[in-house]
């Protein structure tokens, strides 16, 4: 059994054993910038004085995550850091720093060892061979970090000759030079205070003693789902940050190249979509390959752009592809050129709270309706079928789950004649899947609750829009009980108990109001309710219920939930 080792993990080891080998560990370009102060320097050097003092034999870091980039067999092998970074690169600096001091105060021996073993490949030449290459906010820094090194002792004769440094980029100070400075400056007492011995026990704790599980990743979309699984307490990795470091993998080392594609490409395509960003990648997928699963989301994004695997730029490109589409679904941006009916019928459908399941077939009715080979009444008629499906679904009570293994290959199915009909009749052969007829439906708005459903606001709304009255753009109107949730007195002598439960939350004793009107009315009885919403609210539905209802009881509602419910066959007809 390995002492040094605090579980029986085989891939438990040491920054020592993981540099010891021709390996270097990259930084994926545009991940954060180091970012670890003081603070957490502090505590790592704590831990180590406690190995060094002997009240600990070692320290665990917890798990280190990489993935292996292709590399040519007689170059070094390559690690792309998607979590350690913070950690690794300040043990990194710590043995820099070590290697300085060390050669400052003429331990020129040691202070070789050090660069030959843990800090630079120097027998490779033909690329950058740090054995770390950090972000592209901190490669200036690093370069910065170096130059003191060059200058220190009898380095100063030969390890500049030696060095590869990464093309500098980013700012030449920030966090990561203040940090080798902090340590430079403690290394420094140390050394004066106990000499060379105490930095060698401490740069063989850092190295040697410090282990953690590397996790090499055979897919680096395995990432989000490794983070989660070991309950990461940091900054959780999304799929649009994996894509992200593949896309800039492959200039690496170029990084005033990549500098500028992240600006003129990346950039703008990821602030396009904003919040939306990482949720896009899904249904994008399923439009390429329908059976595409989460899990597998990353390999099946790679053949997506296989064949532009060598220019990031084309990437990019093809990922942007159906961003235009997906916002009109998802968010309040469309494009100039979508006729106002449309538009009206994306507003519709994102009210109606429409479930992701359907993007990647609207997606592509949308790229379609772009390239004009649908007409905009053809994509009104498809978004008007898609409205009738889900609406009359969810006032049935009929969840929107299992829908994606429909919506997955329905534009392949109906792409030669999309229309609202054709919408049904694929739909209707499917028996899993119901579109509620009209008796059904009826027979749902007269006897369900629909309150607490997302549907009922919708629902509501849209009939105080059929009434033709001028609608108040309110963003979130109440929802006013006529029959109140709560049975008072009052009350209690029109509804029984078994009426008020069956009654309180189907349609027909909802109305909209302003919230500072239905707060006013609360639990009032029904004159006075119906006298200061005749009078007051600025909701038609209201309104016009004062104007038909002399009394509210049981027979009211059930004759309001019919004619609520003659209404919504013809407003969301079925075919």
């Amino acid at each position: 059994m390995n002492l040094t080792k605090v579980t029986d993990n085989t891939h438990e080891m040491s920054f020592h054993e993981l540099l010891s080998q021709s390996a270097q560990l990259q930084i994926p370009l545009f991940q954060r910038e180091y970012v670890w102060t003081d603070k957490q320097l502090t505590r790592m050097l704590n831990e180590l004085d406690a190995v060094i003092d002997g009240e600990d034999a070692n320290r665990f870091l917890g798990a280190v995550i990489g993935v292996r980039r292709a590399s040519n067999p007689a170059a070094p092998q390559i690690f792309e850091l998607v979590d350690g970074q913070q950690r690794l690169t300040t043990l990194y600096l710590l043995v820099v720093a070590a290697a300085y001091v060390s050669a400052k105060n003429g331990d020129d021996d040691y202070a070789s060892g050090l660069v030959n073993t843990s800090l630079v490949l120097t027998w490779w030449q033909n690329g950058s061979n740090t054995k770390l290459v950090p972000s592209y906010s901190d490669r200036a820094q690093l370069n910065i970090v170096f130059s003191h090194l060059f200058n220190a002792g009898k380095l100063s004769d030969w390890l500049s000759v030696k060095t590869k440094l990464p093309e500098r980029s980013g700012k030449d100070s920030g966090k990561l030079t203040n940090q080798f400075d902090r340590i430079r400056k403690i290394l420094q007492k140390r050394y004066k205070d106990f000499g060379v011995e105490h930095i060698q026990n401490l740069v063989e704790a850092a190295t040697t003693k410090l282990t953690f599980v590397f996790i090499l990743l055979r897919d680096p979309s395995n990432a989000t789902t490794v983070f989660k699984g070991l309950n990461d307490p940091g900054i959780p990795i999304g799929i649009g940050d994996l894509i992200r470091n593949e896309v800039f993998s492959k200039v690496s080392e170029k990084p005033e190249e990549a500098f500028s594609i992240h600006r003129d490409y990346w950039l703008p395509f990821r602030t396009k979509l904003g919040d939306y960003f990482d949720n896009y990648f899904f249904p994008f997928s399923i439009i390429y390959e329908p059976a595409t699963k989460n899990a597998d989301l990353f390999l099946e994004l790679q053949k997506i752009w296989k064949g532009d695997d060598h220019d990031p730029k084309d990437i990019i490109d093809k990922l942007d592809e159906y961003s235009e589409e997906y916002l009109a679904l998802c968010s309040n941006r469309y494009p100039d050129s979508y006729d106002k009916k449309v538009v009206t019928k994306l507003k519709d459908l994102r009210s109606a709270n429409n479930p992701s399941s359907t993007f990647p077939f609207l997606m592509k009715v949308l790229k379609e309706y772009k390239k004009e080979r649908l007409s905009f009444s053809q994509v009104v008629d498809i978004l008007d079928g898609i409205e009738s499906f889900l609406v009359r679904r969810a006032l049935c009570g009929i969840e929107p789950t299992g829908l994606l293994v429909m919506f997955r290959t329905l534009w392949n199915t109906i792409k030669h004649n999309p229309t609202k009909q054709e919408l049904f009749n694929v739909i209707n052969k499917r028996s899993t899947i119901e579109w509620p007829d009209n008796e059904k439906l009826i027979n749902s708005i007269q006897s369900r609750s629909i309150y607490s459903g997302h549907i009922a606001k919708y629902v509501i709304l849209q009939y105080e829009k059929s009434l033709n009255a001028d609608f108040p753009e309110i963003a979130d109107p109440w929802i006013e009980h006529i029959l109140p949730q709560k049975l008072n007195q009052d009350w209690a002598k029109i509804f029984t108990k078994e009426e008020h439960e069956k009654y309180v939350h189907t349609w027909g004793n909802l109305i909209p109001l302003s919230s500072q009107m239905n707060q006013s009315l609360s639990q009032n009885i029904y004159d006075v309710k119906k006298s200061t919403i005749s009078k007051d609210s600025m909701y038609a539905t209201g309104r016009r219920l004062a104007e038909d209802y002399v009394i509210w009881n049981e027979e009211s509602i059930k004759q309001r939930n019919k004619i609520l419910a003659d209404w919504a066959i013809l407003r969301w007809k079925r075919q």
